[in-house]
């Protein structure tokens, strides 16, 4: 563990930032970072208590691939690493993209602390896929597709046909509920109003996603594992 990994995470976790709190419930321990520094955030976090929602989702995603030893994971969106680095610790050869340079360097940080190797894109999925011919056998869009529709449609549609051509199966977590900013002050919307690109087909989510990508097969795997979210897998 290098003292400039220790200062990044230092300086990260010394932000009121909910979502340092994946981090550490992700095998981490006090003593590997300076206890007395964050014993306060973990607490004030209520950290134990979220385990058990990420845990869920990876556990689904690893138990319908037939665990993820040995294959090539893409994870989109990545943050700060949580998903890509259970997938490393299972055994697979994982990527992971993540435009925000800040989250970028604590997943390389946090990866230098666990003694874990990846593979980091810092930049858009879309520049990825550009620059890269790579193919995978699982990808990880949690909670990204109804960001990217929000922000520019067709470019959200190009990047999921993609995705669907060069990768076996596709695990999806979408139709989050969320607070928009209004005149009103914050509204919280439902999960269709998240997504108006896709519910304004008229559609169940699946049917739409798999009219635009190449895949044939749908599944639920979880409901409501967070906020609403449903954890999809396309093959």
């Amino acid at each position: 563990m290098s003292q400039d990994s220790i200062k990044i995470l230092k300086n990260y976790f010394s932000i009121p930032y909910g979502g340092h709190v994946f981090i550490f419930t992700n095998k981490i321990t006090l003593e590997d970072i300076q206890q007395n520094t964050f014993t306060e955030i973990l607490s004030h976090n209520n950290a134990p208590n979220q385990k058990s929602i990420p845990m869920s989702i990876f556990n689904a995603v690893s138990a319908f691939a037939n665990g993820l030893n040995g294959k090539k994971v893409l994870d989109i969106g990545g943050n700060t690493g949580y998903f890509s680095f259970l997938a490393a610790e299972a055994g697979a050869d994982v990527t992971m993209t993540e435009r925000l340079e800040r989250q970028v360097n604590v997943a390389y940080a946090m990866a230098d602390v666990r003694g874990l190797k990846l593979k980091i894109f810092n930049g858009l999925i879309q520049d990825y896929l550009d620059l890269s011919s790579e193919i995978f056998d699982c990808t990880l869009m949690l909670n990204m597709f109804d960001q990217m529709l929000r922000t520019d449609e067709a470019v959200a549609w190009k990047v999921l046909k993609q995705v669907s051509e060069r990768c076996k199966m596709l695990f999806l977590m979408m139709g989050a509920t969320e607070q928009i900013p209004t005149a009103k002050g914050l509204v919280t919307s439902t999960p269709h109003e998240a997504a108006p690109a896709i519910s304004r087909f008229n559609k169940p989510d699946y049917e739409v996603i798999l009219e635009k990508t190449v895949y044939t097969n749908y599944k639920v795997l979880t409901n409501n594992v967070y906020e609403n979210r449903e954890l999809q897998v396309y093959w």
